[in-house]
């Protein structure tokens, strides 16, 4: 068992030590309301570096859309990005990993991001669907990482 444990470990540790962040948040069993607004803080110690912001979308194959726009207000420049992502194909089936009645999708928000300085950057998304209530979206995670 000790040997399990120390290999996940060393596993972790791999992955977080160019994961800035990795959040999720849970949304409520009864819809994300478009005017709920999930922000996350990001601090950035190291302006030099290259990073990948993903957003990362948990969500139920009751799910009844083929695709998901997002209004994401970027942390490093404070403009609202419109941004559109496909969580099925055009037959239905989920572009997602997962199992069961739970799928997730990574869906990228930028690539190769140098921030200006160190701090603390802000992002925010909301849901940008027709659908005052969106259904079958479970949790929203924002990741940030620094590239290889």
């Amino acid at each position: 068992m000790a040997v399990t444990v120390a290999a996940v470990t060393i596993v972790s540790q791999g992955c977080s030590s160019r994961t800035v962040v990795s959040e999720y948040q849970g949304l409520p069993l009864d819809g994300w309301q478009q005017d709920s607004v999930l922000v996350w803080d990001v601090d950035i110690t190291d302006s030099l570096a290259v990073y990948d912001v993903v957003l990362s979308v948990r969500h139920t194959v009751d799910y009844p859309f083929q695709n998901i726009w997002l209004f994401v207000e970027n942390g490093q420049t404070g403009n609202t990005d419109t941004l559109e992502y496909y969580l099925a194909d055009q037959r239905g089936r989920w572009l997602g990993n997962g199992f069961g009645d739970r799928k997730e999708m990574p869906c990228l928000v930028a690539q190769g991001v140098r921030f200006a300085h160190p701090g603390t950057y802000r992002y925010a998304v909301r849901q940008g669907m027709r659908a005052e209530t969106l259904l079958g979206v479970c949790e929203v995670g924002l990741i940030v990482e620094k590239e290889k």
